[in-house]
């Protein structure tokens, strides 16, 4: 004799699936994409979340293989412009030449200019794909400005640079 089973345990079945398909989505939401600062994009780039604020560049991650590196950067202020500047050097990230104004110099024997995001507004993200190969990296904001007294604030010299490596693909 065979038994159809009741609707309360089809039902029960039925919430007992949808409650554990709802905890496996939140599981892959919670620890996918974004959370650890890097993944992989679509074309194949690693993504690098950075945050610019004053005084300070924070990046999601220290390390990624070589490749392209989409760096998605997000300017959090609170006053001030930012820009994202990529050089490759053997350097500590505070041993950067400057010039007189406190400026890092970039594109001098021993720091290469790989590329940069300029002017990201307070609240602004912006990203760009670079190419890196293997080696050490500095990651700084390299803006001047002058205050309102009339004082130059150079923004690698205050803290926004932080170290960055490029590991074998």
């Amino acid at each position: 004799m065979s038994r159809e089973p009741s609707t309360a345990t089809v039902g029960g079945r039925r919430w007992i699936a949808i409650g554990a398909l709802v905890a496996i989505v939140a599981l892959v939401t919670a620890c996918g994409g974004g959370s650890s600062g890097a993944s992989p994009s679509a074309a194949g780039a690693t993504s690098v979340n950075v945050t610019l604020q004053e005084f300070a560049i924070i990046s999601a991650i220290a390390s990624v293989p070589a490749g392209t590196v989409t760096f998605v950067t997000k300017n959090t202020g609170p006053e001030d412009v930012h820009e994202l500047v990529v050089v490759k050097t053997d350097l500590g990230a505070a041993d950067l030449p400057v010039d007189k104004d406190g400026k890092a110099t970039e594109g001098v024997p021993g720091v290469t200019l790989i590329g940069e995001i300029e002017d990201i507004a307070v609240g602004e993200t912006k990203q760009a794909d670079l190419e890196l190969t293997q080696g050490k990296y500095v990651l700084i904001c390299n803006i001047v400005q002058t205050e309102p007294d009339g004082s130059l604030e150079a923004h690698y010299k205050v803290g926004m640079r932080t170290a960055f490596e490029v590991t074998a693909p």
